[in-house]
């Protein structure tokens, strides 16, 4: 989640969160493949297409399009294969939604709101 999400941000999430936030919301969820907590901008909620393998898919009622800030070649620069995504694991349920993340408290020099990008559309 580089830049918005740097290794060693302290975060506080809100766990209260009952759907899926608005578009450009980083959240915190458990990966559908492994259950590994992680961290993306939703890119689409319920009802948005996304463009996908050619065609389109429309997220259901209670389903987000999760993508991470980093593009490739940010990942692969830092020795890492592609983001791991929506792109890899398809829509996240909002049972796997854990919460927003919605403030850095550390480190002092990086301390404040996370910002809601306006995400464009997949």
């Amino acid at each position: 989640m580089t830049p918005a999400i740097e290794p060693g941000d302290w975060l506080l999430v809100d766990p209260t969160t009952a759907r899926w936030p608005r578009r450009g919301s980083v959240v915190v969820f458990r990966e559908p493949d492994s259950g590994a907590l992680a961290i993306k901008r939703v890119a689409a909620g319920p009802g948005d297409r996304v463009g996908f393998a050619g065609g389109y898919l429309v997220m259901a009622p209670d389903e987000a399009w999760l993508l991470a800030d980093a593009s490739e070649a940010v990942t692969a620069a830092a020795g890492h294969g592609p983001p791991i995504d929506s792109r890899r694991f398809g829509p996240v349920p909002l049972d796997q939604l854990v919460g927003r993340a919605w403030f850095r408290y550390a480190p002092l020099r990086r301390i404040g709101r996370i910002p809601r990008l306006a995400a464009a559309a997949p």
